[in-house]
């Protein structure tokens, strides 16, 4: 019988582990399952490549990692232009000067190396257009693009800056006067091809803005995107890298510049956010701190405000926000009943939930379970005489009803909608907590502290990069899935870190009251 494609994936990366043997074969037949014409096969070939393999290489935040993934990709990517369905794929890669898996593996071992760019300053009197590529994911847009979005605006007062990514970056940063945002889709559970293929839709979408623009006049920023393949896919001519003397490819081609953030600063212990700074500095030989930000619609930023204060009411409750999602990432989740007692404590405390319903079926079903748990519980409100704990669910479809209440008599909120009006209400909060996901990365940059749940890491420095950075207090609760964790003992931690919280009331804190008045005057929100 042959073997599945996760067993292809553990015998790959166990070989490799034990002795350095590359397993090519493996690697091959991963491919050729992901290019199945079985639907079925073909996707869990393709889960097992990238959930598997890939994101576990990445993860490591390992040099050896970075090193490995070169020539897994490069192999695999060789092997899938040949499919009729990638053509447009192969034409496009033979024209950039890859041909062969050896100049894609080259190149991609070439943008490891960090250089200054060429007269930084001189920059400034020329350059028209700086295009930055998302992440993808919006809890990393959050902690790397968005700072490396505050360095171009600050190095570069006069140049256009596009941001290219999903449609939901838009809803995070569209309330910037500076950018422009230009949609470029990448589905994250497609096939391999239609992954692929979202590098030729975003290789045609640059050359139609920088077409007229000359060499010194236009630069790409690419953060370690999923659109390049983690930057193994070119938007540069490969001739240009190349370097006659040394007969190797050398990133000379300043128009292009490549934040490795597998491998920078490795032997830090520096979140991704800090890393993003340091190597800004490198690149452009200058130093200039700046935190991770958000930047909302001024409408989402106004309901929330007024869905916050209703939710307050006249005893002026302290409202905690809170996001159990995982990305069907599994690993991430803490088992058994700690989402429905943490809800269900907070509220007998006495504190307002703002609570995210998530994304999808199976996060809808979670989060419904929570509450029903949750509701069974008496509120600790004074005003309601310890009566169960009530709720109300707004989305799109009922949004505007609920903001022409001057009250709401609830103790949950439930969200059920656009992540620009959640990430809205979670500025509005008092605390936030969730698992590692976007929500605690948005929360650390809108000023908001933050307890993240951190399950599922991979490895400890994983734990270290994706810690959320911001100027308000962060706490990050880490629970080893090797172990059998107590979660009593865990449900205690997260409600004592969230109840010392509680009493960094903004009048007796100069600190928290200096993140609030921030955190007002970058949204516009100043009365």
């Amino acid at each position: 019988m042959d073997a599945s494609p996760e067993q292809l994936v553990a015998e790959f990366l166990s070989e490799y582990q034990l002795s350095r043997t590359y397993l090519r074969g493996r690697i091959s037949r991963l491919a050729q399952l992901a290019a199945s014409e079985d639907s079925g096969v073909a996707e869990s070939a393709t889960r097992a490549i990238f959930a598997s393999l890939i994101e576990r290489l990445a993860d490591s935040f390992e040099p050896e990692g970075v090193s490995l993934y070169n020539r897994v990709f490069s192999q695999l990517t060789q092997i899938w232009r040949l499919d009729a369905g990638a053509r447009l794929l192969d034409s496009e890669l033979t024209n950039l000067g890859l041909v062969s898996e050896e100049d894609m593996v080259a190149r991609a071992e070439s943008l490891r190396r960090v250089s200054r760019l060429a007269a930084p300053r001189d920059w400034a009197e020329t350059l028209q257009c700086v295009l930055v590529l998302s992440r993808v994911t919006l809890g990393a847009d959050v902690a790397i693009t968005s700072v490396i979005l505050e360095r171009i605006k600050h190095l570069f007062p006069a140049a256009e800056i596009v941001l290219l990514g999903g449609r939901k970056s838009v809803e995070l940063f569209g309330g910037d006067p500076r950018l422009r945002l230009k949609e470029i889709g990448y589905r994250r559970g497609g096939t391999t091809t239609e992954r692929l293929l979202a590098w030729t839709e975003l290789l045609d979408c640059v050359r139609t803005i920088t077409n007229g623009l000359n060499r010194g006049e236009y630069l790409l920023v690419d953060p370690d995107t999923r659109l390049t393949q983690l930057g193994l896919l070119p938007l540069t001519e490969t001739d240009d890298w190349l370097d006659p003397q040394l007969g190797s490819y050398s990133p000379k081609k300043s128009e292009y510049i490549f934040f490795p953030s597998r491998e920078y600063g490795s032997g830090t212990s520096l979140a991704l956010a800090e890393l993003t700074c340091a190597w800004l500095d490198e690149v452009f030989g200058e130093s200039a701190p700046a935190y991770p930000r958000v930047s909302l619609s001024q409408t989402d930023i106004e309901s929330a405000r007024k869905l916050a204060s209703a939710l307050r009411g006249g005893v002026a409750r302290r409202i905690v926000a809170i996001n159990f999602g995982i990305g069907e990432n599994h690993l991430k989740r803490v088992a058994g009943d700690f989402e429905a007692t943490i809800v269900a404590h907070l509220v007998q405390e006495g504190f307002a939930v703002v609570f995210d319903k998530g994304a999808g079926d199976e996060e809808a079903r979670r989060a419904e379970a929570v509450l029903a748990e949750a509701t069974r519980a008496e509120t600790g409100r004074i005003d309601r005489g310890g009566s169960r704990a009530r709720v109300i669910e707004i989305g799109a479809h009922n949004v505007m009803d609920v903001l022409n209440s001057e009250h709401l008599d609830a103790d949950i909120l439930v969200w059920n909608g656009r992540i620009g009006m959640l990430a809205a209400l979670i500025g509005e909060s008092d605390l936030y907590i969730g698992y590692d996901s976007a929500g605690q990365h948005i929360a650390a940059a809108l000023g908001v502290p933050c307890i993240d749940v951190f399950a599922g890491s991979s490895s400890p420095r994983m734990l270290d990069r994706w810690r959320p950075t911001g100027k308000a207090p962060v706490r990050v609760v880490a629970v080893d899935p090797t172990s059998a964790t107590n979660q009593i003992e865990l449900v205690e931690r997260v409600l004592q870190h969230a109840s010392q919280q509680s009493l960094c009331k903004e009048d007796d804190d100069p600190q928290i009251a200096q993140i609030t008045q921030m955190k007002r005057q970058q949204n516009g929100q100043e009365e």
